[in-house]
């Protein structure tokens, strides 16, 4: 069972990166605003953007080294054992496929504003739409992605050029109030500024089907880490500045309304529709790849024996249908949930998984020095170890969610544990291994 290579560059690449996070852009960073201001905010993203683009560079070097569709599973696998990479893969899948709940009802909230209606109808066509797409294979897959991200690409620019003379410093902070910075309110804000960055590391998954990966994957990773950057700032600084932070906090299409506030004159252009038709498309985008990178982590996870392995199936075009279809299902269910609730759920299940990466990293730099290595993280070691001190904040971060929430989480990561203990198709072997490392696993 294999996926279908084709000619991906590292420009599907980068955009797949993009149009993974994208969503992040239009909607749920602000919810950071209302939780403890502009300025804690700030400083709390560019923390995060720290750490995405220390954990891209070490991304890029591992995905170089073993191009694999399970992406941060099989890394974590390769350092500390099938244990530690089927609980990687596992939360991942969790977060993902989560996290397609809330792109979807940020779909449904930017439609409504845009074209009058939305709800589950909307959500339930959406996702029939991209799932039928998606079992036409990864080509037209991977270019529908590409295309979405530009265009939220152009919707962002466009915004921060409409925001940009409206841009007032009194608008970052609520009536009577000034900017101030404290550590308290900067790890509140932590969640929600890793949400402007947050998946672009399931870029990963991409591995197998991209051509040249050892010269790809890297150069594809960092450009979009970079092109994420710069709209992140484009939408927390002229956003917040243009349009007031009292309008934006809560809403859940905050460029939409920033964009129709009375700070900007409250009347809703076309500026304004093609804003809000470019978050729609951005977060189709975002929905459109988080189902592309979960069904491979799936798909990887049954071929290499620790999920069912009817889950390994691929169809004639190379697309893992049942996967897909497992994705989709759970995703429409998932949509119902509140997305402030979602979100926090999506970064502790990933943010665990960044600390396991990372200290898998480090692990295979020590144990396996030996390993080709076609492009080397920008200050190795050191770079993951800061990075696993911001990945460990942030999973901190997270437990301000609801304790209802964390017990239900809990209690699925429970059954994870006793569902690998059970059953026995934790005992196959990994058919990432190379030929070399099978017959050393054996004997």
């Amino acid at each position: 069972m294999t996926l279908a290579r084709s000619a991906i560059d590292w420009r599907h690449v980068a955009g797949l990166g993009v149009a993974l996070v994208i969503a992040g852009q239009f909607s749920g960073w602000n919810y950071g605003l209302a939780s403890a201001g502009w300025a804690n905010m700030i400083v709390a993203t560019l923390l995060m953007a720290s750490l995405s683009f220390g954990l891209a560079q070490c991304l890029a070097e591992l995905s170089a080294a073993r191009p694999h569709a399970g992406g941060l599973y099989i890394y974590c696998e390769d350092a500390f054992g099938p244990f530690a990479g089927y609980l990687v893969g596992c939360a991942v899948v969790v977060a993902l496929t989560i996290g397609t709940g809330a792109a979807a009802e940020f779909i449904s909230a930017y439609a409504t504003h845009v074209f009058g209606f939305g709800g589950w109808p909307l959500k339930i066509g959406i996702f029939v739409i991209i799932l039928l797409l998606h079992l036409r294979g990864v080509g037209e897959a991977m270019r529908l992605m590409v295309g979405a991200g530009l265009l939220a690409l152009a919707a962002i620019l466009l915004f921060g050029v409409t925001m940009l003379p409206h841009f007032d410093p009194a608008n970052l902070t609520l009536p009577g109030q000034r900017l101030h910075v404290d550590p308290r309110g900067v790890f509140s804000c932590i969640p929600f500024a890793i949400w402007l960055f947050i998946a672009v590391e399931q870029t990963a998954a991409a591995a197998e089907e991209v051509a040249e990966p050892a010269r790809n994957m890297p150069r594809g990773i960092i450009a979009a880490v970079l092109t994420l950057l710069v709209t992140a700032m484009v939408v927390l600084v002229l956003g917040v500045g243009g349009g007031g932070i009292q309008h934006i906090g809560g809403a859940d299409d905050p460029l939409y309304a920033a964009m129709a506030s009375p700070e900007v004159g409250g009347t809703a252009g076309w500026a304004t529709a093609f804003v809000g038709l470019g978050g729609i498309v951005g977060l189709l985008g975002t929905l459109f790849s988080l189902i592309y990178s979960t069904s491979r982590q799936i798909f990887a996870l049954a071929r290499d024996g620790r999920l069912p392995a009817i889950l390994g199936r691929t169809n004639k075009r190379g697309a893992p249908d049942l996967a897909l279809l497992l994705v989709v299902a759970v995703g429409v269910g998932m949509s119902a949930i509140s997305p402030d609730k979602v979100l926090l759920i999506v970064v502790l299940s990933l943010s665990l998984s960044y600390v396991v990466l990372l200290a898998s990293f480090i692990r295979l730099r020590l144990v396996r020095p030996d390993l080709p290595r076609p492009f080397r993280a920008a200050g190795g070691i050191g770079t993951a170890l800061v990075c696993m001190i911001l990945s460990g904040a942030l999973f901190a971060a997270c437990f301000q969610v609801d304790a209802t929430v964390l017990a239900a989480l809990g209690l699925l990561f429970a059954v994870i544990v006793l569902s690998y203990l059970r059953l026995p198709v934790r005992r196959a072997q990994p058919s990432s291994l190379l030929p070399e490392e099978r017959s050393v696993d054996a004997s």
